[in-house]
């Protein structure tokens, strides 16, 4: 009978107790870290048929379903964990969150202060109240219940670890740094505080103290997504663009439905004109969608935009996406082809039609080029419909539709005018850029500056100097950090001086890095010493110029000229500095410059 009666009383014991809140906690955890939530539904579902009143385990399969985003039922198994034990703060905390989950902020502050109420000893309640607090606005409330965590118990990481994020949040960096570092003298092992600090270091752009913090979040726990997130966004900031990709791709083989890795992934092989990893990774995150992983609208509205745009092979930007990608990659030839093959399906696009002149431009192939834009301006209006009908323009207004449309048309039109100049027909190229300039939107982003210049420079070869340099400036005043406008109406002062007369000028081909080989008479400092102000003055734009871009060898080619006429005696070294920058310098020029380069 003893043996029965023991038998019962313990079957008694574990049928109304379980496991301890402790083991209860590790079983959850590990399963967690593995990202195998539906197995820790599952194991709490199984342990709730044996022990179904259990708190802990209760507690356990509310939190699984948070994690899950079963809102309601989470909020189902607190409120049974509550019958159980009333006095349960956690509970109260946690339906709480559920409520912030849900948006309604109100409603869970209230279930925060019960649970402060219920337990007034908890530094934990206090910190995710403050975390609430500070989202509805509350700065002061928010500070004072984390500095009442901290005051609870002064050796919980977890409590600097919110207030560091408090501070971070609330434009404290340096307050937030002292949190997060007093959090890892604690838990040394923890990498939460060495995860955030990196994140505020990031901000603060100090990249490699950010480097060096996520790098040892991640040997202390190489099982966070996160962090793999946190540091792709580093190495993106650094510009190393496949240890990004290299990240990203580890937090998604940690966490398989880690959607916003697949996202940042997908931007990035955009931006390095990879469409075909990019689409794959859009793939991938249309099934996200599908069965329900992810419902912001935000998001789907840009999965589906990006599908159309650059993956759907039966429209017409799935191969001028392409042919642009080749473009920015300088593989011409694939531009062409891939334009080829898409213009078979839409002889008369006029996107494409405009890209593929643009291939052509850049391979010096001007009648070609001009072929393609004649054609694309045929067809103008599908331009229009082809904006309205891309997902990227989605909601967007009728004004930036067309503010678009003309930016499109304007390119063509600036395009025709350079492919003319590179032929000599500068009449043509006036009337094309007079053309450009009227559509031109007047709109950040757009570089109206350069139609300006364009038409300032067919006024040099025209020899009309005033108008140029009205329209230089005209382009210096809409962006004064654009070199080129200065080197222009420095050769247009220097041109409209009466004793200096073109020796030689010729068209060079590449409007944005040397658009002319010019050549003045050099005449002697003192038959135009009523002019050395002038000449002073394209002097100092050349100085502009070289100082907003000192790569541009077509401005120190001006400046040595112009060095010379004023008996400059360091003119060489500007001439010298062209040749090396890869800009052709007339040889007679550099005569008296190769026993310079020898001295220098």
């Amino acid at each position: 009978m003893k043996i029965i009666i023991t038998i019962v009383v313990m079957f008694f014991v574990t049928f109304t107790f379980g496991q301890s809140k402790e083991a209860y906690q590790k079983i959850s955890d590990s399963l967690l870290n593995i990202g195998q939530k539906d197995e820790l539904v599952h194991y709490f579902e199984t342990e709730l048929k044996k022990y179904p009143k259990n708190e802990n385990v209760l507690r356990a399969l509310g939190y699984a379903h948070i994690v899950k985003n079963n809102l309601d039922l989470g909020e189902k198994y607190y409120l049974e964990a509550l019958k159980v034990n009333p006095k349960c703060a956690r509970c109260y905390l946690n339906i709480g969150r559920i409520y912030s989950l849900r948006g309604d902020n109100k409603k869970a502050l209230d279930y925060f202060d019960t649970a402060v109420q219920t337990d007034s000893n908890e530094a934990l309640l206090y910190s995710y109240r403050g975390k609430l607090k500070e989202m509805l606005g509350d700065k002061f409330g928010a500070l004072s219940d984390h500095n009442k965590a901290i005051k609870i118990d002064p050796n919980n990481p977890d409590s600097y670890i919110m207030r560091g994020l408090y501070n971070s949040n609330s434009g404290y960096p340096s307050s937030a740094i002292s949190d997060l570092t007093k959090a890892i003298t604690l838990a040394p092992k923890n990498y939460y505080p060495y995860f955030h600090r990196s994140s505020v270091y990031l901000n603060q752009r100090r990249v490699k103290e950010a480097l060096k913090d996520i790098n040892k979040a991640i040997e202390i726990d190489s099982s966070q997504s996160a962090s793999y997130i946190g540091r792709a966004a580093i190495f993106y900031a650094l510009q190393e663009y496949q240890k990004a990709i290299n990240d990203y791709s580890k937090a998604i083989s940690v966490d398989k439905n880690d959607y916003a890795s697949y996202i940042n992934r997908a931007l990035i092989y955009y931006e390095l004109e990879d469409l075909d990893a990019s689409c794959a990774d859009y793939s991938t995150l249309k099934s996200f969608i599908e069965d329900g992983t992810i419902n912001d609208e935000a998001f789907i509205t840009q999965i589906n935009g990006a599908i159309q745009d650059i993956c759907n092979s039966s429209k017409p930007s799935y191969y001028y996406q392409r042919g642009v990608g080749y473009y920015n990659k300088r593989e011409y030839q694939k531009a062409l082809d891939i334009y080829a093959i898409g213009l078979k399906k839409f002889p008369d696009d006029a996107m494409m039609l405009s890209f593929k002149g643009n291939t052509y431009l850049i391979l010096n192939e001007f009648e070609k080029a001009l072929a393609c834009y004649s054609v694309s301006l045929k067809n103008k209006e599908k331009i229009k419909a082809e904006i309205k009908i891309n997902p990227r323009f989605s909601g967007a207004s009728s004004d930036k539709i067309t503010s678009y449309y003309n930016g499109s048309l304007a390119t063509i039109y600036l395009s025709i005018s350079e492919c003319n100049i590179n032929l000599g027909r500068f009449n043509e190229a006036f009337t094309e850029i007079n053309k450009g300039i009227t559509v031109a939107p007047s709109i950040d982003g757009f570089n109206k500056e350069a139609y300006f210049n364009m038409r300032g420079y067919i006024y040099v070869t025209k020899k009309d100097y005033k108008r140029a340099i009205n329209d230089f400036n005209e382009s210096i005043k809409i962006n004064k950090n654009y070199p080129l406008a200065y080197v222009n109406r420095a050769i247009a002062k220097v041109s409209s001086v009466e004793k200096i007369k073109f020796r030689s000028f010729s068209i060079y081909g590449n409007f944005n890095t040397q658009p002319l080989s010019i050549r003045w008479n050099s005449p002697t400092t003192s038959s135009f010493k009523k002019s050395e102000s002038t000449l002073l003055a394209a002097l100092s734009d050349c100085n502009t110029a070289i100082e907003i871009d000192n790569t541009l060898g077509f401005a120190f080619y001006i400046r040595g000229q112009i060095k010379q006429m004023l008996a400059e005696p360091d003119y060489c070294l500007d001439l010298l500095a062209a040749k090396e920058l890869g800009i052709t310098v007339d040889a007679q020029l550099l005569n008296n410059c190769i026993k310079a380069k020898g001295q220098k």
